[in-house]
């Protein structure tokens, strides 16, 4: 076994421990990681043996594991925000036509040890780059849904409740099997050999240090879902709207919850004293805003509010952003130029 391999599946053992030792009670997502991390080992030490007995079946095995990552990476994502819910037999549904392919492969496998180039071959090629756009739309999806809920829900994101770093090692995943399932298939001047030692050493490697590194530091962010139920009981009127628009533009004047960088619809709402749905739906019907681009203008008003005012002639516009709500400098100037138009350095030119 290779050096860089042997390193990886230790570091994915130790990741895994890790993670099941620092945070426990383990929630989903907890588990999920620790299932990625194992998949990894059972998917890389497949190619090796694939390299070692040049037989086939290894690697195929090999690329239906590291399918079955992306799907689980999705997952991972979502259960990020989805604390309360469990992991159980309706989300293995999706892992159907991959178990499907598997069946497929074990049972006609000798249709797929024909040479590179046949029509079984590229049957298998196609089928496996079907599955992989499948479930990276699936990832991506998940993804997209994490980051309506966090607006939803925080007026601030800071790198510790966001997991946009899982689509390194969804992308990671789809370029190893580019390099050895595609560009080996169409250019016969590189040795297939040496393509999928570099993949295997060097991509398991970096997915398992981003993995065990980032996996640790990655927090669940608990988010307000009303079911559907819940919806239908509790739908604002248009007269209660308006009465619920006008509180909350009252208690936004006069307390300024929004200086606060850690804000949340829930701390809103216990400090309103009304119910998250109530809040959520006043924010979505009479406001037409998520609760993350709402508290966002008022503290840019706030900024050109203190901008103004003469006794704040020595602070600088960051010591004015940050007392304003503004976490990150990055994340402010991104705001203040979506709500005025201008950057913060035009702002004051002008």
């Amino acid at each position: 076994m290779h050096f860089l391999t042997t390193i990886g599946i230790i570091l994915a053992a130790t990741g895994a421990v890790l993670i099941y030792i620092l945070k426990r009670p383990l929630k989903t997502s907890d588990k999920l990681l620790i299932v990625i991390l194992v998949t990894f080992v059972v998917k890389f030490s497949f190619d090796e043996v694939s390299l070692i007995t040049e037989n086939r079946l290894y690697s195929s095995l090999a690329a239906a594991f590291g399918i079955s990552t992306i799907v689980t990476c999705g997952w991972y994502i979502k259960y990020i925000t989805d604390t309360e819910t469990g992991f159980g037999v309706k989300q293995l549904y999706i892992y159907l036509p991959l178990v499907v392919f598997v069946a497929v492969l074990l049972v006609f496998f000798p249709a797929w040890t024909t040479q590179t180039g046949s029509t079984s071959y590229n049957i298998g090629l196609v089928t496996v780059l079907g599955l992989i756009l499948y479930y990276f739309w699936f990832c991506i999806d998940m993804l997209r849904k994490h980051q309506q809920l966090i607006r939803e829900n925080y007026s601030g994101a800071p790198g510790s409740i966001t997991v946009n770093w899982m689509i390194i090692i969804i992308v990671l995943q789809i370029t190893e099997f580019f390099l050895k399932g595609v560009l080996a298939r169409f250019i016969t001047n590189i040795d297939n050999t040496d393509i999928n030692i570099i993949t295997n050493e060097y991509c398991f490697i970096i997915m398992t240090f981003l993995l065990v590194v980032l996996g640790i530091w990655q927090k669940s962010i608990p988010v307000f879902i009303p079911t559907n139920e819940d919806i239908t009981q509790s739908t604002l009127q248009a007269d209660d709207l308006k009465r619920y628009q006008l509180k909350l533009e009252k208690f936004m004047d006069e307390s300024k919850p929004y200086l606060d960088p850690e804000l949340t619809i829930e701390k809103l709402s216990e400090e309103m004293r009304i119910k998250k749905l109530m809040l959520s739906q006043t924010l979505n019907k009479g406001f037409n805003k998520n609760f993350f681009n709402f508290i966002k203008e008022y503290r840019v008003r706030h900024v050109e509010a203190e901008l103004k005012n003469k006794s704040n002639a020595e602070r600088t516009i960051m010591d004015i952003a940050y007392m304003s709500g503004f976490n990150s400098k990055t994340g402010f100037n991104r705001a203040f130029k979506e709500v005025t138009g201008k950057t913060p350095t035009e702002y004051l030119e002008n």
